[in-house]
């Protein structure tokens, strides 16, 4: 992004570190319309279900991050990850290693559902920045390639994986500074929205997916913590709300500053 060394606007604090205003307004703009499009891409399925297929990106997409997460929870609580596949009808499986422990089980079933909405909220701050941006969208380029190389196991989840880690990497290094940004707000949004449209699956105790029938996350849960499952499925939407209302509260209140008269700091 450029910044202007010489004569500066009178509406605009004389600070090093400052865009110029009209590039922090055209940002904030592109950021808003990316907001208004996720929120769209979320709703028309429901309004009109013949457009369903329109949210089938957003559904393989957050399929391959919920998976993801079960192994990273696998991994941090000192198991192993073995395997990951997605498939084409939006469901997937991860493979996992650990103890019998209860405990262990009800964090690796918790980290699928939990890591849409934790990756976003890194999104919903790195996109407060272009040069965040697009250090995070290239890092998360590389670690999918990484992924894929570690533990994806099928056909689909490879071509998705290349196709996420393509598009972030050329978004990263070729994207100019305004859609960078954009996109990654974009993506932090869809990604919270991804627990959202799932309220039906995290309320049954049982799913269905490409490997067979399985006890849902949230059975997983109750089953290693105690409660009903509907308690943690509750718990997990209240969180996706959370981060996705304090996620658009950082980005209005960061653009909203920036682009408005001189603030004390």
């Amino acid at each position: 992004m450029k910044h202007e060394t010489g004569q500066l606007s009178p509406a605009w604090p004389a600070r090093a570190g400052f865009p110029p205003q009209d590039a922090v307004a055209r940002t904030r703009t592109a950021l808003l319309w990316a907001v208004a499009l996720s929120l769209l891409l979320a709703i028309l399925p429901w309004l009109w279900p013949a457009a369903a297929w329109i949210a089938w990106p957003q559904v393989v997409v957050a399929t391959l991050v919920h998976e993801f997460g079960h192994g990273i929870a696998a991994l941090v609580s000192g198991g192993g990850f073995e395997s990951l596949r997605v498939y084409a009808d939006g469901s997937g499986v991860a493979m996992t290693r650990g103890s019998a422990g209860g405990m262990q089980s009800a964090w690796i079933a918790a980290g699928g559902p939990g890591m849409p909405p934790l990756l976003a909220l890194l999104l919903f701050v790195a996109a407060r920045k272009e040069t965040l941006a697009r250090a995070t969208l290239g890092v998360l380029g590389m670690l999918l390639l990484v992924a894929l190389v570690l533990w994806v196991r099928n056909l689909f989840a490879a071509g998705l994986v290349l196709v996420c880690a393509a598009l972030a990497s050329a978004v990263a290094w070729r994207a100019s500074g305004m859609l960078v940004q954009a996109f990654t707000g974009f993506v932090a949004v869809q990604l919270c929205l991804a627990t959202l449209s799932r309220l039906g699956g995290l309320f049954q105790r049982g799913a269905r997916t490409g490997a067979g029938e399985l006890a849902s996350d949230t059975m997983q849960m109750a089953q290693g913590l105690g409660g009903p499952h509907w308690f943690w499925a509750a718990l997990l939407v209240l969180f996706s709300l959370l981060v996705l209302a304090l996620g658009l509260w950082v980005l209005w209140r960061s653009f909203g500053l920036r682009a408005g008269a001189p603030a004390a700091i």
